[in-house]
């Protein structure tokens, strides 16, 4: 059975979030919402759902000025639709889109489709930029009706250039490189006609950044052989913090680096935001690495240290509405075009 869904209705424009809308695995005349706001910070209270046709209920909500986030469950009775116990939440003031995700395929364990499905609604994350070390495996993955746009992985050598320039032209919004995985230095030459097509296309090149073959030392020198292709750092470095405070120096100096957050504390992203700016940042998780709970899993999987669920709490409480905005998902859409697309 798959997870519910529940989102905010928007009134014209971009008006206050009063009703959200749930479609799930409870029907009825007497559903009610409970919920809380900030991580379930109180007030704690349950209004009333109407259905307004089947399979479809609203509720209104009151209470939202001040408050970031509002995390809910639904009821009927005795029975709950908690997303399989990892709760629902939804960010107050924007759409909140992951920069990093991963699906391995249709099935239901931890890297698939109904475990990340699981995983975004207990985060808020309408929308993801997803990749699979296998290509063919998004295939089989209704990405629309995941709210999810592919990356073409790329091994040098070995990828067909030929495959790359199809999938762009069906839809992939960017390219994966991953030189640890596939035994390559970022800045091998090899990578040169892929990143030819992805200038071709106008689309952003995500690489895994991390000691050795990822150094970003390595991807400094690939965004400098394309200064007009956008570079994301994946993780801005997967090791210590030394290695991300030099790819924030590679950002500052070359202006088509981009930095994403996965795997760093709240502190660090702040770090980053303040040292570079707020444009070249974006929110990323490695979704779903951990499963459904990947954004709140206990003992914390960030660091040793905080949730991801916590830790976005904290970060958007630091920042103004504008700068949150743009690294929980507006600057990611503007990189990949997404604003004119229905499920991003």
């Amino acid at each position: 059975m798959n997870p519910g869904r529940i989102c905010w209705l928007r009134g014209d424009g971009d008006s206050s979030q009063r009703w959200l809308a749930y479609r799930g695995t409870l029907e009825g005349d007497d559903l009610r919402l409970h919920y809380g706001f900030d991580g379930w910070q109180e007030p704690i209270q349950e209004v009333r759902m109407e259905t307004v046709e089947p399979g479809l209920a609203v509720a209104e909500v009151d209470q939202l000025d001040g408050h970031m986030a509002l995390d809910c469950v639904v009821g009927r009775g005795d029975e709950w639709d908690n997303n399989r116990g990892f709760d629902y939440r939804l960010w107050i003031g924007f759409d909140a889109l992951d920069a990093h995700l991963h699906v391995s395929g249709a099935g239901a364990g931890a890297m698939g489709i109904r475990s990340l499905g699981m995983a975004m609604a207990s985060a808020g994350i309408v929308a993801g930029i997803s990749s699979w070390i296998d290509n063919r495996a998004l295939d089989r993955v209704d990405l629309e009706t995941a709210r999810l746009f592919p990356l073409v992985w790329v091994r040098p050598g070995d990828t067909s250039v030929i495959e790359v320039k199809r999938r762009l032209a069906n839809g992939a919004v960017g390219l994966k490189l991953h030189p640890t995985v596939d035994d390559y230095r970022a800045d091998d030459p090899r990578l040169d006609p892929y990143l030819e097509l992805a200038a071709r296309a106008n689309c952003p090149v995500a690489c895994h950044s991390a000691p050795g073959d990822a150094d970003p030392d390595h991807i400094r020198r690939l965004a400098e052989r394309f200064p007009e292709i956008p570079v994301i750092l994946y993780h801005t470095y997967l090791g210590p913090e030394e290695g991300r405070l030099r790819a924030l120096e590679h950002a500052l100096e070359q202006p088509n680096i981009y930095l994403e957050t996965s795997w760093c504390r709240w502190q660090m992203v702040r770090r980053l935001i303040d040292g570079l700016g707020p444009d070249r940042i974006m929110f990323g998780s490695d979704a779903s690495v951990d499963g459904p709970s990947h954004y709140h899993r206990h003992p914390p999987n960030v660091e040793g240290s905080e949730t991801y669920n916590n830790g976005l709490l904290a970060l958007v409480n630091s920042l103004d509405h504008e700068t949150a905005r743009k690294v929980m998902g507006d600057n990611a859409r503007r990189l990949f075009h997404l604003n004119g697309n229905s499920h991003g």
